[in-house]
């Protein structure tokens, strides 16, 4: 169990973090000739159905929207690369912490403990990149590689904000996100064509801090960014842990 309570990611009260809700069509703006991406529930079967086949989903997140595909379905992440910049990625999210473990080659005892404190919750962890071809995922081994003749060498991992989204990622991640800079999910829609973004799950008005960001390539690790959940938490929360391992060693030693 995490230390830490759940926030709500900035959402309205009226966001749709419930397992149903309705369609609803967003209208064409006049002069833009595209469909745009119906908003729908996040529990609603189109959006696992969709994330399976590999085409792009929007899905809200902390002080945001962002884009998403599963990363195990073909040229998923390709084409979300096509839609929108990731200048601080790439970006992953998963549904439980040791999916973890396949996106990284720095798993070690101090992020677990990272993760078990404060996940869920507005966190993301800056960690090394899993090495090509680690664990036998032929996606997320051709996208390391192609991030490596970037000069890409860590990846940054966070999980979903909410019940319905984390159980979904569960089912049909992990995900490859890209952040936008929209509030709303009518927003969102309106930017993209239904060809390209397969729906838009309405999460209410998403605003406040994005998720703060954790540098796991060091030991300690530290704070890089301070977003929704204070720094001093992190802070704290890491050196309890020293502290316990430190006097259990001791009395080890004393025994």
């Amino acid at each position: 169990m995490s230390e830490l309570e759940e926030t709500d990611g900035g959402r309205s009260e009226s966001g749709g973090d419930g397992d149903e809700a309705a369609v609803v069509e967003v209208p064409a703006v006049e002069g833009d000739p595209r469909t745009h991406p119906s908003l729908v529930g996040a529990g609603a079967h189109d959006v696992g159905k969709a994330l399976e086949e590999g085409t792009v989903v929007a899905l809200p997140a902390v002080g945001g929207y962002c884009l998403a595909v599963h990363i195990g379905a073909p040229g998923a992440e390709a084409r979300l690369e096509t839609l929108a910049a990731d200048p601080d990625g790439p970006h992953y999210a998963v549904g439980h912490r040791d999916d973890v473990r396949a996106l990284t080659s720095g798993w070690s005892d101090e992020v677990e403990r990272l993760l078990e404190r404060c996940w869920p919750g507005p966190v993301d962890v800056f960690l090394p990149r899993a090495a090509a071809g680690a664990n036998g995922d032929d996606e997320v081994a051709d996208t390391a590689e192609g991030e490596a003749a970037r000069g890409g060498w860590a990846v940054t991992v966070g999980m979903p904000d909410g019940r319905a989204l984390r159980r979904l990622c569960k089912e049909h991640g992990p995900w490859r996100t890209i952040p936008l800079n929209f509030n709303e999910a009518v927003e969102v829609a309106r930017q993209f064509d239904v060809h390209d973004v397969a729906l838009v799950v309405d999460g209410g008005r998403r605003e406040g801090e994005p998720p703060t960001l954790v540098d796991a390539t060091v030991s300690p690790v530290r704070v890089l960014r301070e977003g929704a959940l204070p720094a001093n938490f992190i802070d704290a929360t890491m050196a309890m842990g020293a502290r316990k391992r430190w006097f259990g060693r001791g009395r080890r030693e004393v025994g």
